[in-house]
């Protein structure tokens, strides 16, 4: 047999999954084995024979058991399970962010807050990072490829006298911010607390680290935000400041000298 062949057989029938879960929990006769998994004692007998040829049960005392490698399949079944499921949850997210994730754990990303646009409140992860960004924080660090009225206008409410802040943009960032938002642009260049990097690359997903806690969007192909991802988590926030730290060490600094206003 080969490993697909024994994949397939495992998820063929739910109950032969349910069966590997019960036994994973005690030992079981075919009868009572049969009973907690509400099948047929004679189906139970057949599993149990399949996971026997295949060495995921093994027999003593009239009882089986799963064996290591029994628990083994069980766990990979049940990461398995738990990435499809993320998948479908971040579906939104994942069609739109790019290549911006390609190294992280789904699971990590399961245990986060994951907010998707909907045609009942498109605006819902806008509604998430305002709710985020409520407030002066002591340190901001973002990278992003639009440049709105509502992000500056909460950007700036969130700087305090003491605020370290950092943004990553693209040069298609700056030309727009330049054209449509210059007295917000030259006002933000002026601060001492505030650092201004400019990616040689276009930038395809936005990214907010603020104190501990981190913001990642997803946005379609005319901007909008459509779907993010954000939570406190340690190891989440580890590598949200991973990824910032290589967009800015690949950008240059804008000083307010080299960057025309007008």
């Amino acid at each position: 047999m080969t490993a697909r062949e024994d994949v397939a057989y495992l998820v063929g029938s739910e109950c032969r999954v349910e069966t590997l879960r019960t036994l994973a929990e005690e030992p079981l006769r075919p009868s009572a084995l049969a009973e907690r998994v509400s099948c047929a004692r004679e189906t139970a007998q057949r599993n149990l024979s399949g996971f026997g040829e295949r060495n995921w049960v093994q027999k003593r005392d009239g009882a089986y058991r799963l064996t290591p490698a029994g628990r083994m399949v069980l766990g990979q079944y049940h990461r398995l399970e738990r990435t499809v499921e993320c998948a479908d949850r971040l579906e939104v997210f994942l069609t739109h962010v790019g290549d911006a994730l390609d190294d992280i754990d789904p699971e990590l990303l399961a245990g986060q807050t994951v907010t998707t646009s909907t045609s009942e409140n498109p605006h819902a992860p806008i509604e998430r990072w305002l709710h985020i960004v409520d407030g002066v924080v002591d340190r901001y660090y973002g990278i992003t490829p639009i440049v709105s009225r509502v992000f500056n206008e909460a950007a700036e409410r969130a700087i305090g006298p003491d605020t370290e802040m950092e943004l990553v943009i693209d040069h298609s960032v700056l030309e727009t911010s330049r054209e449509q938002f210059p007295e917000a642009l030259e006002l933000a260049l002026e601060l001492d607390q505030f650092t201004l990097w400019i990616s040689p690359a276009e930038l395809e997903f936005g990214l907010t680290i603020c104190d501990d806690h981190v913001w990642v969007a997803a946005y379609d192909e005319l901007g909008n935000v459509v779907a993010c991802v954000d939570g406190d988590d340690e190891t989440f926030v580890r590598w949200a400041r991973d990824i910032y730290d290589e967009h800015r060490e690949r950008s240059q600094r804008a000083e307010s000298e080299n960057v025309s206003i007008t």
